[in-house]
């Protein structure tokens, strides 16, 4: 895919709940990566073990398997906005074990690793009390520094475009603080490459920090992955916004 839709800067993958927190970076599913591209990388731990201090060993040796300079956005339980709303499990239980992963993340990776939070665009533009922007930004730590160091969020076609589908999240970010970024964007029931340009156009004009393309046909329409004609869109937005990851600098003040 990156020969013929890239070349991609970063890259969006996704840790089974099994996985919990891998062995090491090279064995998770963002191994793949390195040397590459940049990582955007979202895992599933025990919310209870992660909050109590039982995978604190294992987060940190995870984080420091992270190769020196590999440019990489941490998360755990992404879009728990959604998950909240159906209950898989509380805004309070989510809350205490993303602060901790954040917390050893910061104190254990170096300056090419940040942490993300991951949340829905729907969730902006449709805020539901018990899962809004608000009530899910985790804040600031004891360094007065954010524990997300970057807010990111998920859309698809079917809830809009542009400025009506991702500017409640680029304003919040904004507002607390933060960089904004699309973790995952792409095409729900029927492709459309316009669609495509006008997003990436938009990113890049209000200084995303990334743009991730949803590749998979999870509940949606591969958004490059299994059509010429987009996979050239992609092909031609990455030729206009390619940026060395070597080389990278996340938009705005960073811890």
């Amino acid at each position: 895919m990156d020969a013929v839709a890239g070349p991609w800067t970063v890259r969006r993958s996704y840790g089974s709940q099994a996985d919990g927190i891998p062995g090491s970076f090279a064995t998770s599913v963002a191994g793949i990566d390195v040397g590459k591209r940049a990582s955007v990388l979202s895992l599933k731990p025990d919310l209870t073990a992660m909050a109590d201090g039982s995978l604190d060993a294992a987060v940190i040796a995870f984080v420091k398997s992270i190769p020196s300079g590999h440019r990489t956005f941490l998360t755990i339980w992404h879009e728990p906005d959604g998950k909240i709303r159906s209950g898989k499990f509380t805004l309070e239980a989510w809350m205490a074990a993303f602060k901790r992963f954040c917390d050893l993340v910061h104190r254990t990776g170096g300056p090419a690793v940040y942490t993300a939070l991951i949340l829905e665009a729907w969730s902006g533009q449709h805020p539901e009390p018990g899962s809004t922007y608000q009530e899910l930004w985790p804040g600031r730590d004891a360094t007065a520094c954010p524990y997300a160091d970057v807010l990111a969020v998920d859309g698809s076609s079917d809830s809009g475009s542009e400025e009506s589908l991702w500017g409640p999240a680029r304003e919040f970010a904004a507002h607390v603080g933060v960089p904004w970024a699309i973790s995952e964007i792409g095409c729900k029931t029927e492709l459309s490459v316009d669609w495509m340009a006008r997003n990436a156009v938009y990113a890049a004009d209000h200084a995303a920090a990334f743009l991730c393309w949803f590749s998979n046909d999870n509940n949606a329409v591969p958004t490059p992955g299994t059509d010429p004609a987009a996979d050239s869109c992609s092909h031609q937005i990455s030729l206009a916004y390619h940026t060395d990851p070597d080389t990278y600098v996340l938009p705005g003040r960073h811890r």
